[in-house]
């Protein structure tokens, strides 16, 4: 259309020549030449255009398929992290801690986001009696869930364990304050305040924690301890009785109860207590020293004798360290 309009424009000019005819020739080359520059100049643009299109497009399926792949890599990490968690937890159960630390590493050396992999790290690492980095990856998943309660009490176990009590105390008052019907949170702080020495307190706390959880043996076990340490022993007799009732699979609660019935006198009722925690745990060598103990006062120093032998036979150094 382009090519008809301009040879129009020529014949029409060729059939009015007159003197001016160099002129005309003249203009007609000028508009011919403008008219030769715009077209070549859309060309240019049309060729710079698809040029940029076919650039760009290949560019942008490189850059999709390229955050595919990372996608696709996160996800499979994300994958292989849950697996390893799964066998933690699984090696946790079993008891094999030192085999659960691997595991969550391995879940975290693939992807450190997870909550479950440092809480199970802590949990694992706390069992394993390596109570600073326990603390240390406790700290981690509350970094990711500042809402755990139970990693917060069980941080405030592993302060107490490195005889951080104020410590403890403060995460478990914390918990408390959020959660008051948190009766393991009760429970520990209560055994944290025996150490504080702040007897009445630890009292309280306990039957905070019975009153939530009745069944809670070891709310009733508490609560019997500081009665022990404070010499009312009839007392803390009752306590020591609703706890082996609510369970009756621990030994040391049975020793503790033995105890207590030798403090009254009663020998040969704590020489049953006693033979239920070594029924329970014959290698307790506290539950056979306190047996020695019930025979020597009963005046059966043969017996005792044999008693304390097989005490320093499962524990060579009871008598040498202030274990009692």
């Amino acid at each position: 259309m382009l090519n008809s309009l301009c040879w129009f424009l020529f014949v029409e000019h060729r059939h009015d020549l007159s003197d001016n005819l160099k002129d005309m020739y003249h203009r007609l080359t000028t508009i011919t030449f403008l008219f030769r520059t715009l077209v070549e100049g859309y060309l240019y643009k049309g060729v710079f255009f698809f040029l940029i299109v076919a650039l760009y497009f290949p560019c942008q399926s490189t850059q999709a398929v390229t955050m595919q792949g990372k996608i696709y890599k996160t996800t499979s990490k994300k994958h292989s992290a849950r697996k390893w968690i799964k066998n933690g937890n699984a090696q946790y159960k079993r008891g094999r801690y030192e085999h659960a630390v691997k595991a969550y590493n391995n879940s975290i050396a693939r992807y450190p986001g997870y909550f479950e992999a440092w809480d199970g790290l802590g949990n694992a690492l706390y069992c394993l009696g390596n109570y600073d980095m326990a603390v240390k990856a406790y700290e981690r998943a509350l970094s990711i869930n500042p809402n755990a309660n139970s990693t917060l009490v069980n941080k405030g176990i592993a302060f107490y364990k490195q005889g951080k009590f104020e410590e403890a105390l403060a995460l478990y008052d914390k918990v408390l304050a959020s959660e008051p019907g948190f009766a393991a949170a009760w429970y520990n702080k209560g055994v944290d305040l025996i150490a504080l020495f702040r007897y009445d307190n630890a009292m309280y706390a306990f039957d905070k924690a019975m009153e939530i959880n009745p069944k809670e043996d070891l709310a009733w076990h508490g609560k019997g301890y500081v009665l022990i340490l404070l010499g009312r022993y009839d007392e803390a007799l009752k306590f020591f009785s609703k706890a082996v009732e609510v369970n009756p699979q621990r030994a040391w609660a049975w020793n503790n109860m033995g105890i207590t019935l030798n403090r009254l006198g009663r020998y040969d009722d704590a020489i049953k207590a006693f033979d239920k925690a070594i029924e329970i745990n014959p290698k307790s060598a506290r539950a056979w020293h306190n047996k020695a103990n019930s025979f020597y006062n009963l005046g059966k120093y043969d017996e005792s004798m044999k008693f304390y032998n097989k005490a320093v036979e499962l524990d060579p150094l009871l008598y040498a360290g202030a274990k009692k």
